[in-house]
């Protein structure tokens, strides 16, 4: 063996020295950001796997939240709708009694809202070709123990039940529709405490 091949023998054997620790310290350096990796990936898995649940339990109160809010709502709709039907029925109810129980009722009703003055009293088409033959009698008895002096059109008007008392400049409906939605908060109030 010459001394060039010596030479080169030494280089060789040198280079293949410091390649072998490059390598091994790159290997280190691979290991150790797999390791770094790995802890990071669990780490940030661990957070989304909280924030996922801490995500959900939320979306879950608010479901919950909503889902009671409807049902009050749904509740209370349920509740309006019995309490418009219950007014709704007792229109009907009023509308339908006998004309010995009706009529009376009419006059009284007009009775009630009458005031001092002259007036024509028109009832609607229906009770109009049903009037008994005493009503304008009783009416003017009616509204004359409130001073008001009272003539029966023979004409209808546009009322489903009940009068219109028109005293030229002010008019006052007597209709049972008219009555009941004047006084509905009072009448709601009280179906309210019967039927719940």
């Amino acid at each position: 063996m010459t001394g060039l091949d010596k030479i080169l023998e030494k280089i060789n054997s040198d280079s293949d020295l410091i390649c072998s620790g490059i390598e091994a310290r790159a290997k280190k350096q691979c290991e150790e950001i797999a390791a770094k990796a790995e802890k990071d990936g669990a780490e940030l898995a661990l957070k989304a796997e909280k924030k996922a649940v801490s995500d959900a339990g939320n979306i879950i109160t608010m479901a919950e939240s909503s889902a009671s809010q409807i049902s009050r709502q749904t509740l209370l709709s349920a509740k309006v709708e019995a309490v418009n039907e219950t007014l709704s029925s007792l229109i009907s109810a009023l509308s339908a009694l006998p004309a010995d129980k009706y009529f009376p009722a009419v006059v009284k009703l007009a009775g009630d809202n009458a005031m001092p003055g002259k007036c024509t009293a028109f009832v609607g088409k229906r009770d109009l070709e049903r009037l008994p033959a005493d009503f304008g009698k009783d009416l003017k008895e009616a509204l004359a123990e409130k001073g008001a002096e009272c003539v029966l059109s023979d004409k209808p008007c546009e009322i489903e039940s009940g009068v219109f008392l028109d005293y030229g400049n002010i008019a006052i409906d007597c209709s049972f529709e008219a009555v009941i939605e004047e006084n509905s908060d009072i009448y709601k109030e009280k179906i309210s405490e019967i039927i719940f």
